[in-house]
């Protein structure tokens, strides 16, 4: 009888929300020890390495200098990616990196070099590409039911409960656009030649800077056309609950794609959740079921599926699903939907 394979040592920078699903994910897996987490808030890192495991760290320079890692995952704030990536690279760890891989392209450009140059694969954590429904879709619009793509439409709308910790450090097209901005040039892969943004600012944008509701138009070098929503503009009671136990918040999202000759939709909206709750005390919920819904005591879903894909290229020592290329061209394309916003102009990506 053959040796089992030995489990991957595999450490996290970042023990915030996305940070703690991860955590959870490799702690449940068997082919993986979750031996290292690292955040700068040392309260933070030391709770969630109690919970699943691993020691903490505050510095990533000595997390890779002393803990021997197989493979990590970056799940900090995208302004520091750079700096971590290249730590990860000088150790020659494989790495798994959050959306957006990096703030720039000049960012991007960075990682891909320290990476070939050490030789170390890089994952790119669009999660979206992992979700059965976004999949589907694109495999139905390459077998061409559609016929010739015409357009394009994407909504992603959630409660704004958690944008303070955001405030500074991100936007809005980084969080939520740069979701569908890679649906869209993965499902479409045409060159761009026009980007243009246009914002709704109101409480939100008063309170944290970062903008309500911004509406993208892309136009395709083919004539194709683009409408990516990103937006926290569902009322808070959508998302305001404690009970039931485990469930998360449910965001109104679709993806509909039009050609010559047909359309294929994925209807992730609130109308179409499959399970929602209603009670005299806490009014109308619905549950959040992509990403990582929890079956039995264990995460599945997309977020589950991403690692898994993760870790299987690090002991495979394969290509990535998700890579370098497909990273540039959503930070090409957030990064000309926030030139559009900040001039009031249409633009031309770069990249």
């Amino acid at each position: 009888m053959g040796l089992s394979p030995r489990s991957l040592r595999v450490g996290l920078i970042g023990a915030g929300a996305i940070g703690s699903w991860h955590a959870r994910i490799v702690s449940e897996r068997p082919d993986a020890d979750l031996v290292a987490i690292c955040d700068l808030d040392a309260v933070r890192a030391e709770a969630l390495a109690a919970r699943f495991g691993g020691d903490a760290y505050t510095d990533a320079a000595a997390l890779f200098a002393s803990a021997a890692l197989d493979a990590v995952i970056l799940a900090s704030p995208e302004s520091v990616h750079v700096e971590q990536a290249l730590l990860a690279a000088a150790a020659g760890v494989p790495m798994l990196i959050e959306k957006p891989v990096a703030a720039d392209l000049a960012g991007i450009a960075a990682i891909r070099a320290a990476a070939q140059a050490a030789g170390v694969a890089v994952m790119a954590g669009h999660v979206e590409r992992f979700e059965i429904g976004s999949a589907q879709l694109k495999t139905a619009v390459d077998e061409g039911v559609c016929g010739r793509l015409v357009s394009i439409a994407a909504r992603r709308q959630f409660v704004a409960l958690e944008m303070p910790r955001f405030k500074g450090i991100s936007t809005t097209l980084r969080i939520l656009g740069v979701h569908d901005f890679d649906l869209i040039t993965w499902i479409h892969p045409v060159q761009i030649a026009e980007v243009y943004a246009a914002a709704g600012r109101g409480r939100i944008f008063e309170e944290t800077g970062l903008d309500d509701h911004v509406m993208t138009t892309i136009r395709f070098a083919d004539g194709a056309v683009a409408l990516v929503e990103s937006a926290w503009t569902l009322p808070a009671p959508y998302g305001a609950f404690q009970t039931p136990d485990g469930w998360s918040p449910a965001g109104n999202n679709r993806l509909d794609v039009f050609g010559a000759t047909g359309m294929v939709s994925n209807d992730m909206s609130l109308r179409g959740q499959q399970l929602i709750a209603f009670d005299e005390q806490s009014g109308f919920r619905a549950a959040g079921i992509r990403h990582q819904p929890l079956l039995h005591g264990r995460v599945v879903g997309a977020l589950a599926e991403e690692v898994s894909a993760f870790l299987r290229m690090v002991a495979e020592k394969s290509a990535p699903i998700v890579g370098l290329d497909d990273a540039e061209r959503a930070v090409a394309l957030t990064s000309a939907a926030e030139a559009s916003l900040a001039s009031g102009l249409p633009v031309r990506p770069t990249g």
